[in-house]
């Protein structure tokens, strides 16, 4: 028999509190080992649902991250499943891990809106994929070799495949020296371990890609942010920054940048270059966005492609899941990156740049391009009527808003609201490096929620509680 929430959220607390009676633990790991009593002792069976974050969090008065962090371990234990948009439920043992067991969502299912990814939007990619893959069938013989090993560097022809779709689209690249690799992430993770050492320094922007901050975290190397202004780094700031710190790189992206929108001119990429040049520094080129915009100004990596590392991916224009991306280093830099994509796993799997290359072949590609931009189009219309007054920023073909708190809401209530309501948004906190201020900002990833009218919805929330007053809180 299926137990009622307040039964649950009752059992949850009497044995998490036992649990911190009796053992010197975290309090989330008190959750989370309750949970797993609770289904030793046949309380929890598989299929429950759990309470939500907030009803937990009222009932055990703690905080909702704190029961977030809980019902995460559980899932990476295998004790629970967490479907979008439905709840967490209790794993079925006879049910891999990995078994996509939630169903297709419908409009108007949603109970919680996330704006947290920037993920592309919701579009249908079978008939795209099955025409790519039949194609690639089609030859059994070049089949059979996408499965056998190739050189580290990627087949040749896949490459030159890249290249041309990308010149096409104003990006100057050669096939020679262009490498694959697992997104647009794991080129960044071989860049840096290939180049740096431990304590080196990277220079980037005021707020950046939380990506490249865990990833420097890692690698123990050091970030120092430089001043930005509405088309992105500062020259005057970044030649300070060189001379003070003497970094090994310089990280930007110049195109859409994450968080804050900002687009550079060409005129600005010419001035961060000829700092570059100045102090023999290698800029990163990170331009993962770079496809987005119907019209941008040309890369960096065309205007001086020795003194730039770029970078980018199919995840964001085609499709996440492919992992395809691909980085082009100096002349002098190459050999030493390919030594390390062969090292870490010898290549990436030449089905999937295959496939990718057939997706691009066929017109896919730039039909599913045309269509992000279009249902991105409509996203920031409704961004624009419903958010009216409010301080924002978004360009065209960016995936995400970056929105500015009013004086009377500070983030961490602002935060607290909008996951009460059932809302998710990416906090500035997560942009910024270690010990430096936070800016009173979030980002709305406008391409995250499946449905328009999900966006439509969270929007009009976010709106609300904007207009509204922080709750205010009792002093201890």
């Amino acid at each position: 028999m299926t137990i009622t929430t307040k039964a649950l959220c009752s059992a949850l607390q009497s044995t998490s509190a036992t649990l911190a009676e009796q053992e010197s633990l975290p309090r989330y790991r008190c959750i989370a080992k309750a949970v797993e009593q609770l289904m030793s002792t046949g309380v929890l069976s598989p299929g429950q649902k759990l309470p939500t974050h907030r009803a937990l969090a009222d009932v055990l008065s703690t905080t909702v991250g704190t029961v977030t962090r809980a019902y995460a371990d559980c899932e990476r234990r295998g004790l629970v499943e967490a479907r979008v948009g439905s709840g967490t439920f209790i794993r079925s043992h006879g049910m891999p891990q990995w078994f996509f067991a939630a169903p297709e969502p419908e409009e108007g299912d949603s109970q919680e809106i996330d704006f947290g990814y920037n993920l592309p939007p919701a579009i249908n990619r079978e008939v795209m994929l099955q025409d790519a893959m039949n194609h690639l069938a089609a030859d059994p013989a070049a089949l059979n070799a996408l499965l056998l090993y190739q050189p580290p560097e990627g087949i040749p022809e896949h490459r030159q495949v890249i290249v041309d779709w990308l010149q096409g689209h104003g990006f100057k690249l050669d096939a020679d020296r262009l490498r694959f690799t697992s997104g647009a992430q794991n080129a960044m993770q071989l860049v840096l371990s290939t180049f740096c050492r431990e304590g080196d320094c990277l220079l980037v922007e005021k707020m950046t890609y939380p990506g490249l901050i865990n990833l420097a975290r890692q690698q123990r190397l050091t970030l120092k942010p430089v001043d930005m202004d509405d088309e992105g780094l500062i020259p005057e700031a970044l030649d300070n920054a060189c001379r003070q710190y003497h970094p090994r790189f310089i990280y930007g992206t110049p195109t859409l940048q994450n968080p804050t929108v900002a687009n550079m001119g060409r005129e600005r990429r010419q001035q961060i270059l000829e700092v570059c040049r100045r102090h023999d520094v290698i800029f990163i080129e990170d331009e993962v966005n770079g496809l987005q915009p119907a019209s941008r100004t040309e890369p960096m990596v065309n205007l001086d492609p020795e003194q730039v590392i770029f970078i980018g991916a199919l995840s964001k224009n085609l499709a996440p899941g492919l992992r395809v991306g691909f980085v082009q280093v100096p002349k002098a830099m190459t050999r030493r990156l390919t030594m390390t994509i062969q090292n870490q796993c010898w290549m990436v799997s030449p089905l999937l740049t295959g496939l990718a290359c057939e997706l691009i072949r066929r017109g896919h590609a730039d039909q599913t391009l045309s269509a992000v931009r279009t249902e991105m189009q409509a996203r920031f219309r409704l961004a624009g009527d419903i958010l009216q007054g409010q301080t924002f920023k978004a360009e065209e073909g960016c995936f995400h808003l970056w929105l500015t708190l009013p004086e009377h809401w500070p983030l961490s209530a602002f935060l607290s609201a909008c996951e009460e309501r059932g809302v998710k948004v990416k906090s500035g906190e997560l942009f910024v490096p270690p010990g430096y201020p936070v800016p009173p900002a979030v980002r709305i990833a406008m391409s995250a929620p499946r449905f328009r009218r999900d966006v439509e919805t969270g929007l009009k929330i976010v709106a609300e509680i904007l207009a509204s007053e922080p709750e205010l809180t009792d002093s201890a």
